[in-house]
């Protein structure tokens, strides 16, 4: 239950006093040295990469887990981690590329044992199960034909990929890799290949065969696998998770990294731990900074700006263009909700440029559509909408919606049921949500429309999202470098089966200019695709697109790192505690 509905205090003063001698308990010098203490504003849902569903989860796994290679943080281009060095696209036939890599001898995992191709093999078949409740890898997975080896030692090996897939060089390796002794010590998914778990459905699979991967699943997708069974190639392990108050990760002693003899900043690691705090008050987290208990955390503009203009020497601030966007989330297949008038109205009635100036103190840009703006393909020929009382007014009489019970709130009959304009918006409990969903909520009352906010914890969140149980909802996504793929949160095959279609909107020709996108020979084929795509969901407005933020970054000045554009603004492998 959140503690804000328990107590009450008188003043302010009173609060951060309270919250000063909580978390004045200042760390043991040598251990202040060596640990990087972050706060985060609640816990991820889960540890483990195919499960999870948060962008904090995936902070946190990739320090634990990471992938074949990754897009660096400093110039944003892809680097190899776990392999030698990357592999140029070899050309297989008309529908197939292909990519040879190999693991880095060095490479190991937490038990001293090497990496081999079963592992890559295993990742994959694990994402591939028809009976994970989370889809979202499966739906990107599947454009991965086959892996093969021919080598004894399982150290170099060939994938191949669907060649008409745009984003085949990031499918042949960059996701979290798994270790197999670990996750399947049973050996269950050596059972299958994956061109069988590609293409088989449900009912070509034996009962014995579904047996085996329902239990495979049930085992995968249990609590263990998700805070205590943990475990990966990376420089990091997890040592402790405290519900509530903290994770930390400690680095490995006997970690692969340290024998590399010119490691890029991907295969680097400073901090011999990585702490976590659970802070969900921003008050609670500048009391912390101060104090020194604290090396760094993200706030929200007005205290940034206020904190900033302190100017306290132990403090350094940085406001890196992170790639993300906030919006609001609208389940398109809820009456009333369904229909575009009423979408278009609830856009015109938020007054985002009086909110950025006021909740954001001017640290963001407002956005069209589901692309961050730094994209070359971002569609810079539409305009955000308007602030227009009356005109959403208009949009909502002319698509019949009347106050017909005198009770402000706007009804009409649809398929002979009386529907109001009455609906939910669900908060995850952090300021800038909060402030955003009163904001609409007031703004909505005037034009005829009920918001209520319901505030949720942050796995409840993410979970009624996942299952589309909500009307509207404050939300945030973040972009990779990569090239953009809407298959999963736009296609309509993706609305019922995984949900990973959230709102539910989708349409014939969307779902052409998503194939367009994914399989165009040619960047300018594929760029007007996207900037249609961005056109159409702007005249529906299935989400209202908010803003892109800078990230407002406030950290100790005895710690040293570079912000990036990559979210969450820092890499925590990369900093270090300075005398």
């Amino acid at each position: 239950m959140n503690s804000q509905y328990l107590f009450r205090f008188s003043t302010p003063v009173i609060l951060i006093v309270c919250l000063s001698l909580f978390y004045s308990c200042s760390p043991d010098k040598k251990d202040d040295k060596e640990t990087i203490r972050i706060r985060i504003q609640d816990e991820p849902d889960c540890l483990n990469p195919i499960i999870s569903q948060s962008s904090l989860a995936t902070q946190i796994e990739n320090q634990i887990m990471p992938p074949l290679f990754e897009y660096d943080g400093e110039d944003l281009e892809i680097k190899p981690i776990l392999i030698k060095e990357l592999s140029s696209q070899k050309i297989v036939n008309d529908s197939t590329v292909a990519y040879d890599y190999q693991f880095l001898d060095e490479a190991a995992w937490e038990d001293g044992s090497k990496l081999t191709v079963k592992d890559l093999e295993f990742t994959i078949k694990a994402a591939l199960n028809p009976y994970l409740k989370n889809k979202t890898w499966r739906n990107t997975l599947k454009n991965i034909i086959n892996v093969e080896s021919s080598d004894p030692s399982g150290n170099s090996f060939t994938i191949s990929i669907n060649k008409n897939y745009f984003l085949a060089r990031e499918m042949s390796g960059n996701y979290n890799l798994y270790p197999e002794y670990i996750y399947d010590q049973n050996k269950t998914l050596r059972h299958f290949n994956i061109p069988d778990l590609l293409n088989k459905d449900s009912a070509q699979f034996t009962i014995e065969e579904h047996q085996l991967l329902k239990s495979f699943a049930d085992e995968f997708q249990n609590a263990d696998h998700c805070s205590k069974l943990i475990s990966g190639a990376g420089a990091y392990k997890l040592v402790s998770w405290e519900k509530g108050s903290k994770l930390i990760l400690e680095r490995k002693s006997n970690w692969w990294g340290d024998k590399l003899k010119s490691p890029n900043t991907l295969q680097t690691a400073f901090a011999k731990k990585i702490e976590y705090q659970v802070i969900p008050d921003d008050v609670a987290a500048i009391a912390a900074l101060k104090n020194g208990s604290l090396d760094l955390s993200t706030l929200s503009p007005k205290q940034f700006v206020t904190l900033k203009k302190e100017n306290l020497p132990s403090l350094l601030f940085a406001t890196p263009t992170i790639m993300q966007y906030y919006y609001i989330e609208i389940n398109n297949t809820k009456p009333g909700l369904s229909e575009k008038a009423v979408r278009l109205a609830m856009a015109h009635a938020l007054d985002q440029d009086n909110f950025i100036k006021n909740q954001m103190e001017g640290l963001a840009t407002r956005i069209v559509g589901p692309v961050h703006p730094s994209k070359t393909f971002y569609n810079k020929s539409l305009q955000p909408y308007t602030y227009d009382i009356d005109l959403a007014k208009k949009l909502l009489s002319d698509a019949s919606w009347k106050d017909t019970d005198q009770d402000g709130i706007l009804d009409k009959i649809v398929a002979g049921k009386k529907i109001k304009l009455a609906f939910q918006i669900l908060v995850s409990g952090k300021d800038l949500g909060r402030n955003m969903a009163l904001h609409l909520q007031e703004e909505c009352k005037k034009i005829g429309i009920a918001i209520e906010i319901i505030s949720k914890e942050g796995t409840i969140f993410q979970k009624d999202l996942q299952e589309r149980n909500f009307d509207l909802a404050t939300s945030v996504t973040r972009q990779s470098p990569s090239l953009w793929d809407p298959f999963q949160s736009w296609h309509s095959s993706n609305i019922q089966a995984s949900k990973t279609n959230r709102c539910g909107f989708a349409t014939p020709e969307t779902d052409s200019l998503i194939q367009i996108i994914r399989t165009a020979e040619s960047v300018p084929i594929r760029n007007q695709a996207y900037l249609k795509f961005q056109e159409i969901l702007h005249e529906n407005e299935p989400q209202i697109f908010l803003f892109s933020p800078t990230e407002r970054i406030v950290y100790s000045s005895k710690l040293k790192f570079n912000p990036t554009a990559k979210r969450p603004g820092y890499t925590e492998n990369n900093m270090q505690k300075i005398n």
